[in-house]
């Protein structure tokens, strides 16, 4: 199904503009020339990325922002704020109420494109879980809000590569006010690290001597133990290009260097929200799993179970030549 993106600005040449873009890329488009048109069409029908101008007379981008995501029935919806003011602060506020990227205008194209797929993949996955999560709630395997609050609010693992002594460190001093990080100097230490913890987010410089960082974010993707860990990026300016490579890969988020604080921060926490909660409807979906093959009083694989597994268990059986009993 082709992804569908919600365009909300004022000026109608700039909708215009990314409409045209988008639908060049086969992208089902929807518009809005204000903030509550916005949030009644993605209350009414399926939208699968917003991008939302900020300067709107009215209500703003950000508070369109704040309301969609604080919407039970909105609130996993991905939104790109779009913004003609490239400040750390305007891009920290967007965090906080919840905007998952942003684009700095004059739009450009690739980024335009490249986000709105990787955000369209993220959002696809997401309607899938809840989707399953909802129906084992009908099942009566109630679904605990108290819990994904308390799980989102807990510290997250942060594993962290960058050689740069002096930026290392930074990094963890203020990660620590959070989080609890971890340094890696190396894509080697990093796998190692990777192959016997567990993270939250992984967050990978792409200045590394000697070493590429796009490949270590690839070999993350990969392997089955992180393919769902978060990964940002730390990109100097000018390096637009291998940026966008790590976007199409997988890459979640980036960071423009120098790295500010609180931008830091506020990304690093929506990534750790989201993987808290991608966590427990995957489980949720696991425990729907064996509930429905092993028998709740006894722990033991129920009829269902050996009804499926029966006949492959003769089959080898047969070939064999060895006893096959059932009990």
């Amino acid at each position: 199904m082709t992804a569908r993106v919600l365009v909300v600005d004022d000026i109608l040449a700039n909708v215009k503009l990314l409409e045209a873009r988008l639908s060049a890329e086969y992208f089902d488009v929807l518009t809005a020339c204000n903030g509550q048109e916005a949030i009644d069409i993605c209350e009414r029908e399926r939208v699968d990325v917003v991008l939302l101008d900020v300067m709107m007379p009215g209500m703003d981008g950000f508070e369109t922002c704040r309301r969609l995501k604080s919407n039970p029935q909105t609130h996993h919806i991905p939104v790109v704020l779009v913004t003609a003011l490239d400040q750390v602060a305007d891009k920290v506020r967007g965090l906080q109420g919840g905007a998952d990227d942003f684009l700095t205008k004059p739009v450009d194209e690739i980024a335009l494109i490249t986000r709105v797929k990787n955000l369209a993949r993220l959002k696809t996955l997401t309607d899938e879980m809840l989707m399953r999560a909802l129906t084992g709630q009908q099942m009566g395997m109630s679904e605990d809000a108290a819990l994904l609050k308390a799980l989102s609010e807990e510290k997250g693992r942060i594993l962290v590569v960058d050689d740069d002594p002096r930026s290392a460190a930074r990094l963890v001093d203020w990660l620590s006010i959070a989080h609890e990080p971890v340094l890696a100097t190396s894509p080697q230490a990093a796998m190692a690290e990777l192959a016997e913890e567990n993270f939250d987010v992984l967050i990978v410089s792409l200045t590394l001597a000697g070493a590429d960082g796009l490949r270590l974010c690839s070999q993350a993707r990969s392997a089955d133990r992180t393919r769902h860990l978060p990964i940002i990026v730390l990109v100097e300016p000018g390096n637009e290009a291998r940026l966008l490579r790590g976007l199409d890969m997988g890459v979640n988020d980036y960071i423009m260097r120098p790295v500010d604080q609180n931008e830091l921060l506020a990304r690093v926490r929506t990534q750790v929200k989201r993987k808290r909660y991608s966590d427990h409807l995957r489980n949720r979906l696991e425990e729907s799993i064996e509930a429905s093959v092993i028998d709740s009083l006894t722990g033991l694989h129920n009829r269902r179970y050996m009804e499926t597994h029966l006949s492959t268990l003769v089959d080898d059986a047969r070939l064999t030549g060895r006893s096959l009993s059932v009990l």
